[in-house]
């Protein structure tokens, strides 16, 4: 079974050997077909405005990439509550780097790996492990879309929205554990 790869709506790609030692400077704004288009793909009702300004600089190391911006946004989601419409309007800075394939796998394969608990290596404030450039580019308008996605509240709510009178959430139902997870155990209890 191969998976769709998804359509790139907003795509602005910069060919990074045409980005000199000064680097590009990039201003980007949505048309009404990449808005509607980028509403479908992140299941909200409505982008409504979108527009962005980036600067694709050279890393440090040879072959890597830095991408800089700030985006602004006007979006319609429907409200976690009453799913009335509910606008947001977003200003939001970001910086994502970009490094070949091949460093960015050096890169992953670094990084400590742990079967259990991730929050044992998993930090929010770290930073994030470079994007692999893909055919010799740089999509500016999927970091944009990305990055715009990032950006969404993930439970909007209007001021007033109140839950109806005499609602009562179903109880959470009791876990039901695996006989498989309880013969796991027993084997590592019967190892030590």
């Amino acid at each position: 079974m191969s998976k769709t790869p998804v359509q790139n709506e907003f795509s602005h790609p910069i060919e990074v050997a045409q980005i000199g030692p000064e680097g590009v400077s990039v201003r980007l704004q949505a048309a009404e077909s990449v808005r509607i288009a980028l509403a479908k793909r992140f299941h909200i009702p409505a982008v409504l405005s979108l527009r962005a300004e980036l600067r694709v600089q050279p890393g440090v190391e040879s072959g890597h990439f830095q991408v800089t911006g700030r985006l602004w946004a006007e979006v319609e989601q429907s409200c976690v509550v009453s799913l009335d419409p509910v606008r947001e309007t977003l200003d939001e800075e970001f910086e994502r780097g970009f490094a070949p394939p091949e460093a960015v796998a050096e890169i992953l394969a670094a990084l400590p790996e742990s079967d259990d608990d991730e929050s044992e290596w998993l930090d929010p404030d770290a930073i994030d492990p470079p994007d692999p450039i893909e055919g010799g580019v740089i999509d500016v308008g999927e970091v944009v879309a990305e990055e715009l996605a990032l950006s969404l509240n993930p439970y909007p709510r209007k001021p007033d929205a109140e839950l109806p009178a005499g609602f009562t959430p179903d109880p959470e139902p009791e876990a039901k554990v695996s006989p498989f997870a309880v013969l796991a155990q027993l084997k590592k209890g019967s190892e030590k």
